[in-house]
């Protein structure tokens, strides 16, 4: 019986990322279009504090901030080149999610939320290519991070210029399939065992709460909407990337 080697496992896994990405943009370029809804920027927590206004939805994103800095005083701890391109994305992505979310949300409209969503798109590309590259490899990852950036920049002109939303509804319905694919492959020997599985379910529960944005601030008494809640949550996804920061196995 033949062993695969690990070229020709590199080559399968970026012929099948390629397919999916292909899928996705068929998905998106012939489904149906999909309109942002009219009452999207009308969050439940409409309450200002100390001047700022929707203050909590704006300070909500503040783990973003901390988590971005963090992983940016670690960096110089790590001795691979290839993971420290992809962490150093990750932080990137982290710092302008938290200045592009936290100036929408101090006047939620189309023109802040390009910037909210370029944020996310840099910070969508670095998580995926963190996964391909711990549990399929660097090729992979390659693929993976730049076909996140063409096809959400595609995604951002297609609702910026004919108000459709579906590519970007694909590509993070999409992405978040990608990663549970990812969550169950077994990690590289020689990467990091990344805790792929709970940034799933913190994404998941991130986006249920976003769903049921005024629901929750009902239920909280008006304490916490679950706008903010799933900003909370969605810094805990990413928290299983940066802990290999804190170890020896990021010098890898």
């Amino acid at each position: 019986m033949h062993s695969i080697s690990a070229p020709q496992r590199s080559s399968g896994s970026t012929a099948i990322l390629g397919l999916f990405g292909l899928c996705l943009a068929l998905i998106a370029a012939f489904g149906p279009a999909v309109q942002q809804p009219a009452l999207y920027h009308a969050f439940a927590d409409q309450r200002a504090l100390l001047g700022i206004p929707h203050a909590l939805d704006v300070l909500s994103n503040l783990p973003f901030l901390l988590l971005g800095l963090f992983g940016m005083s670690r960096l110089r701890h790590v001795a691979d080149v290839r993971w420290k391109g992809l962490y150093l994305l990750l932080c990137l992505g982290l710092l302008l999610t938290f200045l592009g979310s936290s100036a929408y949300h101090l006047a939620p409209a189309d023109a802040g939320l390009l910037y909210d969503r370029l944020g996310m798109l840099v910070l969508f590309a670095a998580i995926l290519g963190l996964a391909a590259a711990d549990r399929l490899g660097f090729s992979a990852a390659r693929m993976t991070v730049l076909g996140v950036a063409l096809g959400g920049s595609a995604a951002l002109l297609a609702w910026r210029a004919d108000d459709n939303l579906l590519p970007w509804i694909v590509l993070q319905a999409g992405g978040m399939l990608l990663l549970v694919m990812l969550a169950c492959c077994r990690p590289r020997r020689d990467a990091h065992a990344l805790r792929l599985g709970l940034c799933v379910a913190w994404y998941a529960l991130a986006k249920l709460c976003e769903l049921n944005d005024g629901d929750l601030f009902h239920l909280s008494g008006e304490w916490l909407s679950g706008h903010s809640i799933k900003h909370l949550l969605s810094g805990l996804a990413v928290l299983p990337l940066l802990l290999p920061l804190l170890t020896s196995r990021a010098a890898r």
